[in-house]
């Protein structure tokens, strides 16, 4: 499937809305992690929070590294699939691409 003008300009038009609500949740989940820290197990908190980052660094470059029109369906699913657009941005794209996307979503 080709990638409409439109709907590639609506994608670059929330790339910025998208990557700061991932960045968000990431830090969120980043401050439950330390708050949760025991006393004395500094060592496997660092651990967990290194591990928890290096998770959600590649979730981070999926979603944003690889940006070309030829990626942009696989893209846009990724920011369905994970939650990076309200259903009203959503509803910007056309039809035909909305669909292509819930397709995906029912592969995968």
């Amino acid at each position: 499937m080709s990638f409409p003008e439109r709907d590639w300009q609506t994608l670059s038009r929330f790339k910025p809305v998208a990557l700061e609500r991932l960045c968000r949740r990431i830090l969120d989940e980043v401050q439950h992690l330390v708050a949760d820290a025991a006393e004395g197990e500094s060592h496997r908190t660092y651990l967990a929070l290194y591990r928890h980052l290096k998770e959600r660094d590649r979730l981070v470059a999926e979603c944003f590294d690889d940006w070309r029109r030829s990626q942009a369906l696989t893209l846009l699913t990724l920011w369905y699939q994970h939650n990076l657009l309200t259903d009203e941005e959503f509803a910007a794209f056309s039809p035909e691409t909305r669909a292509a996307v819930e397709a995906w979503q029912q592969l995968g």
